[in-house]
């Protein structure tokens, strides 16, 4: 009786590894590539919509401080970003929404908006010698705000 009981609970311990190991891999199936033929033109299509999602993040990580709030962090930032994909036009491109979300999921949407993250990240990283020479310009011809200036 206790080798029956043995291998009923083997049974079960790798029937629910197995179930565990196909939800991993079905996530990032999602979040991956899947190679429909119109994939790689609808994510070209998504680029501007996606430049757009980190530029809102941006101007709302300004507006934060402006009003006195702590400075957006990067997490914040991305949600915003992130965000766009449910305020996806009825078209983008010559393409259909409904073909879009078919194609592009939340998954890969997000995977997208952190991959164009990291493209502009590197050219600032990279341009960075460049702009901080520009900041030091504008400061020359700038003086910061007085406490009575300064955004409440």
């Amino acid at each position: 009786m206790t080798n029956a009981v043995i291998v009923i609970m083997a049974t079960i311990a790798i029937a629910f590894s197995l179930f565990a190991l196909l939800v991993v891999t079905y996530n990032w199936l999602q979040s991956k590539r899947q190679g429909y033929p119109l994939e790689a033109q609808i994510e070209a299509a998504l680029l501007p919509i996606i430049f757009q999602g980190i530029c809102a993040a941006y101007r709302l990580g300004e507006r934060a401080v402006d009003e006195g709030y702590e400075r957006l962090r990067g997490a914040d930032k991305k949600l915003i970003a992130d965000s766009i994909y449910a305020m996806l036009p009825d078209k983008i491109g010559n393409f259909d929404l409904t073909l879009v979300k078919s194609i592009i999921t939340r998954e890969r949407f997000e995977q997208l908006v952190q991959n164009v993250f990291d493209s502009f990240d590197r050219f600032y990283v990279e341009h960075k010698a460049h702009f901080d020479e520009l900041f030091e310009e504008w400061k020359k011809t700038h003086q910061p705000l007085s406490k009575e200036e300064a955004p409440a």
